[in-house]
């Protein structure tokens, strides 16, 4: 219903789901109110599907405002609450990434409503999205049938989704048999690896310190973080030896132990502790889809320990780090400010001065930034960067984190140049943020053609007939003992065939040596383009494949 306003005010918790509200009326004028049902079936795609397609109504409207309001009418298929609200989240999450200006009325609650609808045509609708095909439960028989094929969504997808992409590139599979979570190919672990080497390579020119922490840790650790009382129902638990001990959906507690494990001094100060670690987080199955939303995936964190005089220094070391990074791969970015929530772990004197040292940072790095009020992390205010990809679509990927209370709520503390005990501050950074979500996001922002330093296969020798082999073995030595990756195609068939498969696999560079080339002691090279050069010296060819590599080409 397009309205000229709607007060709505949430009276009662109807479910024990319900979430946090405030008992006041809350008024949004001139705005398109989606009264949102979610029955059995409905996932991620499905909320998606109808975030996009009320896009278009938006633009049909003259209008960039939204208002999702969860309605459940009187159906006997509804979903499950805890499902249904992980759809209207992913929706809410989708409208924000298209910058339609987004609000939420609170779900599980009985709610007083006033609304005034315009009386133009368009201004009452009603619609309906379905999934295609519904999840299939996993018996013990077909247990025995998986893995002999990718599993791909039932919905139909787009040649541009990085889950089609990733399976003719053999990168990765989804099978049943671990939902949310991703099996890497030895090509897309390549991908993983060379974004780890080149992630550690710049850490280590900057001073941080890489570590590993355990994948478990005892139920106390949770609790003195503020996991428990704020995070426990997003995390798998486990017993061990009759103790209970929770699966991290986070690496932050690691990297508090790992400080407090020795004294330290103000001269050890600012300490960087990154960490490349593997996180499980129990997401709504709903909700899952491919390498965007995940159960399991690494987190390429670093927990920074300063002294207050440090922290705003610290902040924009991070920030430059992260413009670089971006700008390796190609992206725009813009910057939010996210601040103190409604519940949130200490006093706003503290949160205040978090804030401050953030909105200092970014001052004097002239970067302009939108402030997202009470949408900042329970333990501490937060800057946000969202990407921009090749197809126009935004992605919140590096974060920066000013804590203070997790270092409290650990007693960690250094010695400082009075002798006394002081109490450092901690940010929390990353810049993939999600490993496997980025690399999804890479996917589809390239459309599966690398640069030539993140392709799994830089080059690919086809030699015109049997008879240039032993030529074309000589140039794959070469070209191997230079560390370029390379493949041969010495099977049977036609030149134009072994082109096109090497195209459609998207590898920079296709190699041709027939009879001439080998004559002449070089190699006709045609890039993925279609574009060729004839008779290019092999050494030549290195040089420019080394160079296009060292700088990120």
């Amino acid at each position: 219903m397009h309205s000229d306003f709607i007060v709505y005010e949430p009276i009662k918790k109807e479910i024990s789901l319900a979430e946090e509200a405030e008992k006041k009326k809350h008024k949004i004028e001139d705005v398109l109110v989606l009264f949102t049902c979610v029955e059995e079936g409905d996932n991620e795609s499905v909320g998606r599907k109808a975030i996009e397609e009320v896009k278009k109504d938006l633009k049909n409207l003259k209008l960039n405002k939204i208002l999702i309001y969860p309605f459940a009418h009187l159906s006997n298929k509804l979903a499950k609450p805890q499902a249904a609200l992980g759809v209207i989240k992913e929706m809410e999450a989708c409208a924000k990434e298209l910058k339609i200006e987004t609000f939420r009325a609170p779900f599980g609650w009985n709610k007083a409503l006033e609304i005034k609808v315009k009386g133009h045509p368009l201004a009452e609708q009603s619609k309906e999205f379905h999934e295609a095909g519904k999840e299939e439960k996993v018996t013990e028989e077909k247990v025995k049938r998986l893995g002999k094929k990718p599993a791909i969504e039932a919905e139909k997808l787009s040649d541009k989704d990085h889950r089609v992409i990733g399976q003719k590139l053999d990168l990765y599979s989804f099978q049943e048999v671990a939902p949310g979570m991703v099996f890497l190919h030895p090509k897309g672990m390549l991908v993983r690896n060379l974004l780890y080497e080149f992630w550690k390579k710049e850490h280590a020119k900057r001073d941080y310190h890489e570590i590993n922490t355990p994948q478990i840790l005892n139920k106390n650790v949770w609790m003195i973080s503020g996991h428990w009382d704020h995070y426990k129902d997003n995390m798998f638990f486990t017993e061990v030896d009759e103790i209970d001990f929770g699966l991290k959906p986070m690496n932050c507690p690691g990297a508090m132990l790992v400080y407090k494990s020795a004294g330290r001094s103000y001269r050890d100060l600012p300490l960087r502790l990154a960490e490349f670690g593997l996180v499980h987080r129990n997401e709504l199955s709903g909700v899952l889809s491919g390498l965007f939303r995940v159960r399991a995936f690494t987190q390429d964190d670093a927990h920074i320990f300063t002294t207050n005089e440090q922290l705003e220094d610290e902040i924009l070391n991070v920030v430059d780090m992260i413009d670089y990074f971006y700008k390796t791969f190609g992206f725009e970015y813009h910057i939010e400010l996210s601040t103190m929530p409604e519940k949130a772990m200490g006093s706003k004197e503290i949160w205040d001065k978090a804030e401050k040292a953030l909105k200092n940072a970014l001052i004097k790095k002239k970067l302009k930034y939108k402030t997202n009020p009470g949408e900042g992390a329970f333990y501490g205010p937060k800057i946000d960067f969202h990407i921009k990809d090749s197809l126009g679509r935004t992605w919140q990927c590096a974060t920066v984190q000013v804590d203070f209370f997790m270092p409290e709520n650990f007693d960690l503390n250094y010695i400082g140049a009075d002798g006394k005990n002081h109490r450092p501050v901690m940010i929390h950074r990353v810049i993939f943020g999600s490993v496997e979500r980025f690399i999804g996001i890479l996917v589809e922002h390239y459309g599966g053609s690398f640069p030539v330093w993140l392709s799994p296969v830089q080059a690919r020798l086809i030699p015109v007939s049997d008879e240039n082999i032993k030529y074309a073995e000589k140039v794959l030595h070469e070209l191997k003992e230079n560390e370029i990756r390379v493949e041969a195609d010495f099977e049977n068939g036609t030149i134009e065939y072994k082109i096109r498969n090497a195209q459609l696999q998207k590898i920079p560079y296709m190699l041709v040596i027939g009879p001439k080339e080998e004559e002449s002691k070089t190699i006709a090279v045609r890039s993925r383009d279609g574009k060729v050069k004839y008779k290019v010296k092999l050494e030549d060819f290195i040089k420019q494949v080394l160079s296009e590599i060292e700088k990120k080409k």
